[in-house]
């Protein structure tokens, strides 16, 4: 890989991390800003007109990411990822909802379904504006990649969480207990539909060849991996979570041949031996959520989830991570974070190297 020398012994330790297993040391990533001699006469991407452009001029996503990429120095398991990305509830967009663009990051849907007597068809059309735009975004990124970087997997806020985004997050919450056989329902054909947007998603990036990962948790195995998320769990029991959700995550996990369940916030944690339980699920991503305290206070829980046998994917601070490592096992254990050089980045490798 072009801007990963070392990709081939970096895949090596990202396969021992789903596995649960460690090569020689624990799996880093660390990425730091890469600043070339040349790079002051490069001249700049000009800057879309509005915030619609930033998200869905496919040309200046491919240059300003690409940029990114090639200025970016990829440490340790850190490898370039491409990520054609419309936001966390683009896939709620795809059954025929607004797509509203927020900021730079985020993306919302206004709820489409005022009703169970009038809700719409929950199924992907294929003449959808913004299934089309992630097809071409998706398909444009692999196209260009020659070499440079891989493909990920869209974001694919799918099944409760894209139900909850298409219904509104409040009524949703009371249609369990006032239309729980219509949540059902559409929760089938939530399933249907993102197993449908998995076949095209992964004809496109060819795991077979390339390997995949999820585009925004860099995840990496040879064959079909991403993330599984459901947000909407925080706001509800263990019991509804199961009665009305489980199915669908342990139906998208099934097919991925790796999966990692991306476990947002302290509200979530009430779910955790219903996920632990679950084979489908490799790895977990413990986020601790806005204002939470810092990944080192949260040793308890991630011991927890090793015991079960389950693989940690944690983004931290550089000054966590030899207190996490004196903590925890460091078989199955992948840490991520950002530094202000490379130099930095190849000394805490080093570090970490004596510290595992």
């Amino acid at each position: 890989m072009l801007y990963k020398p070392d990709w081939e012994e970096a895949q090596q330790r990202i396969m021992a991390w789903w596995e649960g297993e460690m090569i020689d040391r624990v799996c880093l990533q660390v990425t730091a800003p890469l600043v070339e001699p040349w790079d002051a006469e490069r001249p700049s991407i000009p800057e879309p007109a509005d915030l619609y452009e930033r998200w869905a001029n496919v040309d200046y996503v491919m240059e300003s990411t690409a940029d990114h990429i090639r200025r970016t120095f990829w440490g340790g398991e850190a490898f370039p990822l491409f990520f054609p990305n419309l936001g966390p509830d683009a896939f709620a967009a795809f059954f025929g909802g607004g797509l509203r663009f927020v900021d730079p990051w985020t993306s919302w849907v206004p709820p489409l379904i005022t009703g169970w007597k009038r809700a719409p068809e929950l199924k992907i059309r294929e003449d959808n504006p913004w299934w089309q735009l992630q097809l071409r975004l998706l398909r444009e990124a692999k196209a260009r990649s020659d070499g440079q970087w891989i493909t990920g997997i869209p974001d694919t806020h799918s099944g409760g969480d894209a139900l909850a985004a298409l219904r509104g997050r409040n009524e949703l919450c009371l249609d369990l207990y006032d239309h729980p056989q219509e949540v059902k329902a559409a929760m089938e054909r939530m399933v249907e539909a993102v197993l449908h947007a998995y076949e095209v998603y992964y004809e496109i990036v060819e795991p077979e060849r390339y390997g995949s990962s999820s585009g925004w948790l860099p995840a990496w195995w040879p064959g079909r991996a991403n993330v599984v998320q459901c947000d909407v769990i925080a706001l509800i029991s263990s019991e509804m979570v199961e009665e009305f959700l489980l199915e669908s995550i342990i139906a998208e996990a099934r097919w991925l041949d790796r999966a990692i369940f991306h476990l947002d916030g302290p509200d979530a944690v009430r779910h955790l031996d219903l996920l632990l339980a679950l084979p489908e699920i490799q790895a977990i991503q413990w986020v601790p959520g806005a204002g939470a305290l810092p990944m080192t206070r949260w040793i308890p829980l991630l011991k927890r989830i090793q015991a079960a046998g389950k693989s940690l994917h944690l983004s931290v601070w550089p000054h966590e991570i030899r207190t996490l490592l004196e903590e925890l096992k460091p078989e199955g254990l992948m840490l991520s974070t950002h530094v202000s050089s490379e130099a930095e980045a190849r000394d805490l490798l080093e570090r970490v190297a004596k510290w595992t």
